[in-house]
């Protein structure tokens, strides 16, 4: 077959996700661009530019909603990656039946939508009549409010988002791993290296770009959380467990914002995912620049 004919069918296959993309992404996004500096209330449209988005960066509880989903995507960012590359490193050294097996098993949660896993730890978790604090309660210690305690509300809102995750990306780690040359680990084993020497001059640096590729993900799903605090905290207490996302619903259902600025809302926070991922990129860019010079 000729080059020409290649790229011709290139183009065709690229074209229908080109169109579908522009009328449900771009078009979209160009329209809640433009919402967010005019004001549509009125019986005319009027321009006032930063207007709606100083509004809303002037309300306490939003921005304490980002500040919190910053934290989660943070924690959870960290927690995840280091647990499940050494789990990665674990399933890759054990038998390969086994490992298939434990594959399947991890990834099984990444299948359960965020409001079942949310209604499971619900049950876990409740102070009367949670299994976890009915078995303490027999072991004679107080129940906790997971739920509904300062402390405890956001380790139980973290815990069940590990649990969805963390299979699919030790999956992402695993596949990571055994895409590494195997003649890298038998010279560095000819050459006396140990595991953890193996880990930090081989592995770990092999796989930035997967790590890149999954913190990126994270901050992503992280940022716009929703379904787990809306059922096991409803953003409470204090608003600790509160999400931007949560907050525009609650805010929406009750009648305290407008449209105009739920759009604004949510162009805000697609700037904020954008922000803390290209500071990502541009961070590992630029250490990657200086190993190149060295």
């Amino acid at each position: 077959m000729k080059k020409g004919s290649d790229t011709k069918s290139a183009y065709i296959m690229i074209v229908p996700v080109i169109i579908l993309l522009t009328i449900f992404v771009y078009i979209p996004l160009i329209i809640a661009f433009i919402r967010s500096f005019v004001d549509t209330s009125g019986d005319t449209v009027q321009f006032i530019g930063l207007g709606t988005f100083i509004k809303i960066l002037q309300n306490k509880n939003f921005t304490k909603s980002i500040w919190t989903v910053i934290k989660f995507a943070l924690i959870l960012s960290v927690f995840q990656i280091s647990t499940t590359f050494l789990f990665a490193n674990a399933l890759v050294k054990i038998n390969t039946k086994l490992s298939m097996f434990s594959r399947t098993l991890i990834y099984l949660p990444n299948l359960i939508s965020g409001i079942v896993v949310a209604v499971i730890f619900t049950l876990l978790t409740t102070f009367n009549g949670g299994i976890i604090n009915s078995v303490i309660g027999n072991m004679g210690i107080d129940p906790i409010a997971f739920n509904n305690d300062v402390f405890w509300s956001p380790v139980s809102i973290i815990i069940p988002t590990i649990w969805i995750g963390f299979g699919y990306f030790s999956l992402v780690m695993y596949a990571g791993i055994i895409n590494i040359p195997k003649e890298y680990f038998e010279a560095a084993e000819i050459d006396g290296a140990g595991f953890w020497q193996t880990l930090r001059y081989i592995t770990i640096p092999t796989m930035k770009n997967y790590f890149i590729l999954l913190m990126v993900t994270m901050i992503v799903v992280n940022i716009q959380m929703f379904e787990i605090p809306m059922i096991m905290t409803n953003g409470q207490p204090a608003n600790q467990t509160m999400t931007p996302v949560l907050y525009l619903v609650h805010s929406r259902s009750n009648g305290n914002i407008s449209d105009n600025e739920i759009t604004t809302s949510a162009v805000l926070i697609m700037l904020i995912i954008v922000a803390i991922n290209s500071a990502i990129f541009y961070l590992f860019r630029t250490r990657k620049e200086q190993e190149w010079e060295m």
